[in-house]
């Protein structure tokens, strides 16, 4: 089948995040995945070689201003994903009122919602959302909801995960990147925002009897560190990251002794790496 993922870029790298690990395993089934975003730019660290076409079965285009003349020359897709409430360029809203007055099959239409462990969850997954204005009236949309219970539409993971993990060798990957990889210190992620009590953390590991290695994600999470007032102790020692791969985040995750993260697939991937 063919699939249309519509993505717009709002959180700090999470939602394009989610849309290509979604986008990834569809077409490792056999999918054909068009992905669209408006910014892809962060394609180029997380998925090298995805915006020029190199992963098989995903077609990744950007969503700029018009896409009128691109989208007439494209067939309609069998599914339609609007990531996080992010609606389909009006293009393909027209091209689809189009399609359903000639009688033809409309594609299954799935808003995907946010991660949560809340109770709602359960009760609005796979809830109709009739689309009641506009030239797609009288479509539907259906939530689909990940999350933890067999009542909700669960979580995206690869089948080669556990084995990828139980192979890996933490200290040659940390070795191999220049990173402390003795015991003597605790490796500590760190990918975040500006949270108000980092630079409490920060300062009672910097007095800790046990010396931490700090690895830290480009972007915000450098930045609020480096924004701390006052210098640290040797206790705890920031190391700044480049950007990684998705594969490589796996594999900070599993590095390191204890996980500081921020949006849901990083949380998923933070509990399956099964350290504090």
């Amino acid at each position: 089948m063919r699939w249309d993922i519509f993505c717009k870029v709002i959180d700090n790298f999470g939602d394009v995040g989610v849309c290509w690990r979604l986008s990834a395993d569809l077409a490792r089934r056999g999918q054909q995945v068009r992905l669209w975003l408006d910014d892809p730019q962060a394609l180029a660290w997380m998925a090298p070689g995805a915006v020029d076409g190199d992963v098989p079965g995903i077609e990744v285009f950007h969503w700029n201003a018009s896409l009128q003349g691109l989208v007439a020359g494209l067939p309609m897709a069998d599914v339609w994903i609007e990531a996080f409430g992010g609606d389909p360029p009006a293009e393909w809203v027209d091209a689809l009122g189009r399609h359903t007055r000639r009688g033809e099959r409309p594609p299954v239409w799935i808003n995907l919602e946010y991660l949560s462990a809340e109770p709602y969850v359960e009760r609005s997954h796979r809830l109709p959302s009739p689309v009641m204005s506009g030239p797609a009236r009288g479509a539907t949309k259906w939530f689909f909801y990940p999350g933890f219970t067999e009542r909700t539409g669960g979580l995206l993971r690869e089948d080669d995960l556990l084995a990828r993990q139980a192979a890996f060798d933490a200290s040659a990957w940390l070795a191999g990147r220049n990173l402390p990889a003795s015991d003597a210190a605790w490796k500590v992620c760190l990918f975040c925002y500006e949270p108000a009590a980092l630079g409490d953390v920060l300062r009672q590991a910097s007095r800790a009897a046990t010396h931490s290695e700090w690895l830290i994600t480009p972007g915000r999470a450098w930045q609020a560190d480096q924004g701390l007032p006052g210098a640290l102790g040797a206790a705890a020692r920031p190391h700044a990251l480049p950007a990684l791969t998705q594969h490589d985040f796996d594999h900070l995750l599993w590095a390191c002794d204890l996980n500081f993260v921020r949006g849901e697939d990083s949380l998923v991937r933070a509990l399956w790496a099964g350290q504090a």
